[in-house]
């Protein structure tokens, strides 16, 4: 029988937290920590939490089997499924999420399920500490949670002594009695890399077990398997239970193996990766590119300017024949000018940059600078001008093409190219997700479809593009009957637009739409963007007016004012919208990305009628350099992600695929233009 009285430590308790004050007044080196999740998600020993927060860039992800539950059915510990992540998304910041449930499939309301729940974790480390000081930190669990099963607030402080690390703490649950009530300690000994023993009181239990994990460098990619065992445990709530966990670590992302053209910064030796497929033929048409004669009149010109314009050629030639489409190159005072269109590096256009820049450089000549404009949709967007002489430092500025609408800016170039067409038609594949996690009716429903979107340039600025989903699998209740079944994927024409982007200013850029969207609504759309000078930050409007193709009653207006600030240094966006969505509801919404190379963990926080928090990933599902042919191109979606979302500070949970959704193109200009909006290095 559990008492409901708060528990009293016993003298052998006392002892357990004294003997890790002790070692807080102790002097010794200080070592780094193993970084492990505790049984309820975030980072710590088994239920104490530690004093500091996962490495900038680490993932972990983890089953056990332990939850603690205060309701009038189950007070206290029991054997239930908890899968839990937490990223490091910024230095000193974890996030994270746990997924805790009894019965799997079952209707709760019609049978009952004991436990399902989804909740959040937040933990912060307080920076400007000196490390051979001490670390602290403070944490939220089930963040916003109206079931009230795991919230929690605590503070930590610790401290590492060698193969030592102590952590004294308090805490404040939203249900007593239950861990982190009160004060609360633990210490871990880690006789060898690979192993630790910890022993802790969590304000309720005195508790002892052993953590191991795989050591560095035995799995590939920085993997490490991670497990733990509870081995002993006395107290108020439970006696001799014993549980575990066993997880996955890892460095999230490519962001290690990234090079960038910075401002001012050398320009890096070129990777293997861009070494190997240049120097490789690429695998494209028998055919060949398409290439314009160039405009040269060289015989009457001096022989260095000749000499320019060879070499000029020469590099415009080599683009054409590594695959990029629309280039321009042209000798000038000893400036090399060179314009391409990237479809190649669709991860991130910064290493189609990267890329070009290495060419002029190895094939300068005797060009003292280079010029490099990125155009896109035959668009130019981006100038970047780099020092080419053996005498000066390869640096970088950048700053943003000065063609226009009202000034088209078009020199008389001494080669024009294209591998392909410039209305090349490409189709983008990728995977099109519904999901219900942790809802009444189910631990996971999903309805899955194959997306496939073709898109066709027609002109600078001009794109129609269509795209269709073919129904792959879904779950039963996104089946005909099933609760979910008006939000399941369809075998359809999901979105068809024709799309004018107009630059009216080199910082100034808006599009117009007109099409199907969201499957049966017609409509039209602008997006109008307004860019900083530095191209960090970005204000906007997305509006747009839909009305449904079958009830004519079934009228919208959306119409939403938006800021995004992107952090180069930290590589993280952020973007706020606010106004009227498309359903009509009124409120903002908060979207961040923070972005480890290619792939981002993304929070989003929606409020409107309800607010909601969801945790989610990037994942590109395509190459780092995307093949082609002269006629078409198939490329995966460099941009796929998908995300876990849950209801907060409502009386209840139930369930709701949330509100403040934006219908916008396929094609938007941060996507389409800006590389997503991280252009700056």
């Amino acid at each position: 029988m559990i008492n409901n009285q708060k528990y009293l430590m016993t003298s052998k308790h006392w002892a357990l937290v004294g003997g890790a004050v002790a070692c807080l007044t102790a002097t010794s080196g200080v070592a780094q920590p193993q970084k492990d999740l505790a049984f309820p998600g975030y980072s710590g020993f088994l239920n104490v939490p530690s004093a500091t927060v996962l490495n900038h860039g680490q993932a972990d992800v983890q089953w056990s089997d332990q939850a603690y539950l205060d309701r009038p059915s189950r007070r206290g510990y029991g054997y239930y499924n908890n899968v839990s992540g937490a990223f490091g998304v910024f230095p000193n910041v974890e996030v994270g999420g746990r997924l805790t449930w009894d019965r799997t499939q079952s209707n709760c309301y019609t049978e009952g399920c004991s436990i399902r729940d989804l909740s959040a974790n937040v933990k912060v480390q307080a920076p400007f500490i000196p490390e051979d000081w001490f670390t602290l930190a403070a944490g939220v669990q089930d963040l916003g949670g109206e079931t009230d099963d795991f919230e929690a607030y605590y503070l930590v402080a610790g401290r590492q002594f060698g193969p030592v690390e102590v952590a004294l703490g308090y805490g404040q649950p939203q249900r007593t009695p239950r861990y982190l009530d009160g004060a609360f300690g633990a210490v871990s000994y880690r006789p060898l890399p690979w192993l630790s023993v910890m022993v802790e009181h969590d304000s309720l239990d005195a508790r002892a077990g052993i953590g191991a994990n795989t050591p560095q460098g035995w799995l590939p990619w920085g993997l490490q398997v991670k497990a733990k065992v509870l081995a002993w445990d006395e107290g108020d709530s439970d006696n001799d239970r014993n549980f575990a966990s066993i997880g996955l670590s890892l460095p999230f992302g490519n962001a290690s193996r990234k090079e960038r053209l910075g401002s001012s910064r050398p320009l890096p030796a070129q990777a293997a990766e861009l070494r190997d497929q240049s120097q490789s033929a690429p695998a494209f048409s028998e055919k060949g590119p398409t290439v314009e004669p160039p405009n040269t009149t060289e015989s009457a010109e001096s022989p260095n300017q000749a000499s320019g314009q060879r070499v000029s050629r020469q590099i415009g030639q080599q683009l054409v024949d590594y695959g990029y489409e629309n280039v321009r190159t042209r000798s000038a005072d000893g400036t090399l000018h060179i314009w391409w269109e990237n479809n190649l590096y669709n991860r991130d256009e910064r290493d189609s940059i990267l890329h070009v820049a290495r060419i002029a450089r190895q094939a300068a000549g005797s060009h003292r600078r280079a010029e490099l404009t990125l155009l896109n949709q035959g668009v130019p967007v981006e100038t970047r001008i780099i020092a080419l002489s053996d005498e000066q430092n390869v640096q970088s500025q950048r700053r943003y093409a000065e063609s226009t609408l009202m000034e088209p800016t078009q020199p008389d170039w001494d080669f024009k190219g294209s591998y392909g067409p410039s209305w090349k038609p490409r189709l983008t594949l990728s995977p099109s997700l519904s999901s219900g996690v942790a809802t009444e009716y189910g631990v996971w429903d999903v309805s899955l479809a194959l997306s496939s979107e073709l898109a066709v340039n027609l002109w600078p600025g001009a794109l129609a593009s269509a795209r269709y989903d073919a129904e792959i699998y879904q779950t039963d209740d996104f089946e005909r009957g099933g609760v979910f079944y008006d939000s399941r994927q369809r075998t359809a024409l999901v979105e068809a637009e024709f799309q004018q982007t107009i630059k009216l200013h080199p910082q100034l850029y808006t599009s117009f739409h007109a099409g199907r969207y969201a499957l049966n609504y017609n409509g039209a759309i602008n997006e109008t963007l307004l860019l900083s000078p530095g191209g960090h930050h970005a204000i906007g409007f997305l509006g747009g007016k839909f009305s449904h193709t079958k009830f004519d009653a079934d009228n919208r207006t959306q119409a939403l004012a938006q800021y995004s600030y992107y952090n180069p240094e930290l590589d993280a966006q952020f973007t706020v919208y606010g106004g009227q969505f498309f359903a009509e509801d009124t409120g903002f919404r908060v979207d961040s990305r923070f972005w480890f190379g290619d792939y981002a963990i993304t929070l989003q926080y929606k409020n409107t009628d309800a607010e909601f928090v969801s945790l989610g990933w990037v994942i590109p599902l395509t190459p780092v350099k995307d093949h082609q042919f002269r006629y078409f191109q198939v490329r995966g979606d460099a941009d796929w992600n998908y995300a876990v979302q849950t209801r907060i500070n409502e009386d209840s949970n139930d369930v709701s695929f949330g509100g403040a959704g934006i219908i916008r193109s396929s094609n938007p200009l941060q996507e389409t233009y800006f590389n997503r909006g991280r252009l700056v290095d």
